[in-house]
């Protein structure tokens, strides 16, 4: 028997479950910026700026320089420095593989920079401010002075000097010879050096090398020069000394020598206030200027001076073009030559010869009016010998006029003094 059909039941509809709750995700609230370290961070910002900056205006100036450098002709002087500048280098293999043609270009590059000599008075400005008490060699000395450090004596060199000296008096005898070493700046105006700046003992190293003269008058003007270190006896500008420090010298040496300058009278007078010498040059130091003076002996003694190789006679020690020039000590004697020879009317039957450096052309405005003739040789430029000289002049007097720091490296007198 069939059964009844059913009505089939319903199954409900599953109910889906609502979404779980999620948890708040509202944002906590920020810190409050630190002032502190919002400024460091601005400043820091402002320094990276700054660097930034700099460095690109240093890279366009160089840039710009360099290019200059490269238009602008070469110089073949620098009147700054007083002397010559390095040309463009010449090319070879031989100074390519060792070496020396890459140095002759840097020298050539650094001596032809543009505006070279306004750099160089930069940068000690600027040294200066650190209180730097040096200059490429030059040392910046109290009241404006620069002065030329004592140098170490060149100790082969001195005795082959002091050896030289002896023999041409021993060959000599019939000769009066003496010497005289000037200390420079540094000795005789020790109280204007820096503060605890060691110099040598300059006076010390004159004093041994005339212990060891034999036949030889040795003059120390140290103490003369030392009497008077009140007085501009040096440039402040120049390695050399004054006319007053000439004359102090010497009246120390004419004793001496034989001289009576005591009535001597001389006119002064001042012929430049604008000398800027070679430590000013070397330095880049531009704050002082000099004045030279010359003196004038109240005398009736005439006299001509001839330099070698110009036959032109000068009736003055003087030569006055040079005072427009770059180099105002040549004014004494026209600078250095080989030879100068002055002729005098003193009548003292007494001839002179007299080896020296610079240092002597300022001294012949008080020698001459006491020589019937002098005889100037400057060894580093003379090629012949002292002997051959003798044979052909009647010289009775012979002078060695050095400062000590040009003697102390001097090579040149024993070669002029050898048989």
């Amino acid at each position: 028997m069939e059964q009844p059909n059913r009505p089939r039941r319903e199954t409900p509809a599953r109910r889906e479950s609502p979404p779980a709750r999620q948890p708040s995700r509202t944002a906590a609230p920020r810190p409050l910026p630190n002032p502190r370290e919002a400024r460091k961070q601005a400043r820091l910002r402002a320094l990276q700026r700054q660097s930034t900056w700099t460095g690109v205006l240093f890279l366009a100036a160089v840039l710009t320089l360099s290019l200059l450098s490269l238009a602008l002709p070469d110089r073949d002087f620098s009147p700054a420095e007083n002397r010559r500048l390095k040309q463009f280098p010449s090319f070879s293999v031989s100074g390519l593989l060792g070496g020396s043609y890459f140095s002759d270009w840097t020298d050539y590059t650094a001596e032809q920079f543009a505006g070279r000599d306004h750099w160089i008075t930069l940068e000690l400005k600027f040294r200066q401010l650190l209180g730097a008490q040096e200059a490429n060699g030059v040392l910046l000395c109290k009241d404006g002075y620069l002065m030329e450090p004592p140098v170490e004596p060149d100790e082969s060199a001195v005795r082959k000097n002091r050896d030289a000296v002896n023999a041409f008096a021993a060959r000599h005898p019939e000769l009066s010879v003496s010497m005289a070493v000037v200390p420079t700046a540094a000795y005789i105006l020790s109280d204007k050096l820096p503060g605890n700046v060691p110099v040598r003992d300059q006076h010390a190293d004159i004093t041994a090398f005339a212990s060891r003269l034999q036949n030889v008058q040795f003059i120390d003007v140290s103490d003369a020069l030392l009497a008077r270190s009140a007085e501009p006896l040096y440039y402040k500008t120049d390695h050399h000394w004054t006319t007053l420090g000439a004359r102090a010298a010497f009246e120390a040496m004419a004793p001496a020598l034989g001289i009576d300058a005591s009535g001597m009278q001389y006119e002064t007078y001042t012929v430049s206030g604008n000398f800027e010498g070679t430590l000013a040059a070397k330095s880049g130091c531009r704050d002082v200027q000099d004045t030279i003076e010359i003196a004038v002996p109240e005398t009736d003694v005439l006299f001509y001076r001839v330099n070698e190789g110009d036959p032109t006679r000068f009736a003055t020690l003087y030569d006055d073009a040079s005072l427009s020039g770059n180099d105002q000590y040549a004014l004494f004697l026209g600078g250095n030559a080989a030879r100068v020879d002055v002729t005098t009317t003193a009548e003292t039957g007494r001839t002179l010869l007299l080896f020296k450096d610079s240092y002597a052309n300022c001294l012949m405005q008080f020698l001459y009016p006491h020589f019937d003739r002098i005889i100037l040789i400057d060894p580093r430029y003379y090629y012949s010998t002292a002997d051959d000289l003798l044979l052909r002049e009647s010289v009775t007097d012979v002078l060695f006029l050095y400062n000590a720091n040009t003697f102390f490296e001097d090579r040149s007198l024993c070669e002029v003094l050898g048989p």
